[in-house]
């Protein structure tokens, strides 16, 4: 298909669940910001508590921009669940273009390619951040700061319940994750 190179996004996740960890510590109360559909949920329909996402690059978007960083004349080409990834892609001059797994399989079918099953050495350093795709992945991977409450919400419709309490109210320190899919990325839209 004309890859030369793939790179396991959780080495994204690592990066940010460094730099979210950190930004927490700053703000004492942070959202995730992994999720494109969340963020724009969130940007649209509740503009006071948008200070509140995490001001870090998604994990899709940091990765891109270290593998853009090593090398300049990359295309990089985030393959996953989310149809989301599309429009963030579109927005990020570190990711060239997105594909659904689906989109993916389409592809390798057309083509006539059957792939035996290889193992891929981890590019993470902690398996933590290949939790970032499922419910409370993101809660794991940034558990090292200690003092905060921690909350993962998934499901646009409880997204919005949470930030309808709270857009009034001081949350106190806290890191909340949210996810606009029900069972997060990992159960897609």
């Amino acid at each position: 298909l004309g890859f030369f190179s793939v790179v396991e996004a959780a080495l994204g996740a690592d990066m940010v669940a460094f730099k979210e960890a950190q930004e927490l510590v700053e703000k004492g109360f942070l959202t995730s910001s992994c999720c494109p559909a969340f963020v724009s949920y969130i940007e649209k329909s509740f503009p006071a508590l948008k200070q509140h996402i995490s001001h870090n690059l998604s994990p899709m978007a940091e990765l891109g921009r270290y593998i853009k960083e090593t090398d300049p004349t990359a295309k990089v080409v985030f393959i996953g669940p989310c149809i989301a990834k599309k429009k963030e892609s579109d927005e990020s001059s570190f990711v060239d273009a997105a594909l659904t797994f689906d989109e993916l399989a389409d592809w390798f079918a057309a083509e006539g390619i059957v792939l035996p099953y290889e193992h891929v050495d981890p590019a993470s350093e902690g398996a933590l951040a290949r939790l970032y795709p499922a419910t409370g992945g993101v809660l794991k991977a940034t558990a090292k700061v200690q003092g905060y409450r921690r909350i993962a919400i998934d499901g646009i419709d409880n997204c919005r319940a949470v930030f309808t309490e709270i857009e009034n109210d001081e949350f106190g320190k806290v890191f909340i994750e949210m996810s606009a899919c029900e069972g997060s990325c990992v159960n897609g839209p």
